[in-house]
């Protein structure tokens, strides 16, 4: 088999581990844990923009995460697709408003920053910035490989970070089911520096180094709006 023909058997696999998972589980409670873990780390608190996204359907929630940091006076931004293009930029969030005013279905009935919210700018101006992003995916293995669902969007927008010199630190978000011993990859696909979950400590960021040698959240007026 190709490495693609693995990829998307993996894929299959997930799909329905995933559909598993969030039938016979604390999905939410899962969301928190993972959420805890990411708040309790040293690349969140130092981090000057906290990137994430609006989960959909079987992806662990990271709502949260991004309200926290607006509070703590971060920028925090989430995902747009560019229709027809393959790929996406980041929306900025503002602090001022609420979370709900601030997204509209877009792409594949998936929830989208409002394009009136100011974009990230790709720049070499990142690189005096500390970025987490906060990676989605159908499964990563502890040492940071990562099994996207095969639009190879955040690939691409990873590349853009780091050809602009972006001091970034990629982070997978998962539900534990989807930790796995091993995932085909290919010389495109990003790596993480850190896996969080709700059952596993986050990895040293040892993939990062060897490169470089609750006040309420509205995040349930965020999913009743999504839904």
């Amino acid at each position: 088999m190709t490495s693609g023909e693995q990829k998307q058997a993996m894929r299959d696999k997930m799909r329905v581990r995933l559909r598993a998972f969030c039938a016979e589980s604390d999905v939410p409670g899962s969301s928190l844990a993972a959420r805890r873990a990411v708040l309790g780390s040293e690349a969140f608190r130092c981090a000057d923009i906290v990137l994430g996204y609006l989960f959909h359907g079987d992806e662990a929630d990271c709502t949260d995460v991004l309200y926290r940091a607006l509070l703590r006076e971060k920028a925090a931004g989430v995902p747009r697709v560019l229709p027809h293009t393959g790929d996406m930029d980041f929306y900025l969030l503002d602090g001022t408003l609420p979370f709900g005013d601030q997204i509209e279905r877009g792409a594949f009935g998936i929830s989208e920053p409002v394009p009136s919210l100011e974009k990230l700018a790709v720049s070499p101006a990142l690189a005096q910035k500390r970025i987490l992003m906060l990676v989605p995916g159908l499964a990563f293995t502890h040492s940071g490989k990562r099994l996207g669902r095969g639009g190879g969007f955040y690939d691409r927008f990873i590349a853009r970070l780091r050809a602009a010199g972006a001091d970034v630190t990629l982070a997978g978000f998962c539900f534990p089911c989807q930790i796995v011993d091993d995932i085909p990859t290919d010389t495109h696909d990003a790596v993480m520096d850190i896996v969080f979950t709700a059952e596993s400590l986050p990895s040293t960021g040892e993939n990062r180094a060897n490169r470089q040698n609750t006040p309420s959240s509205p995040q349930d007026r965020l999913g009743q709006k999504r839904r």
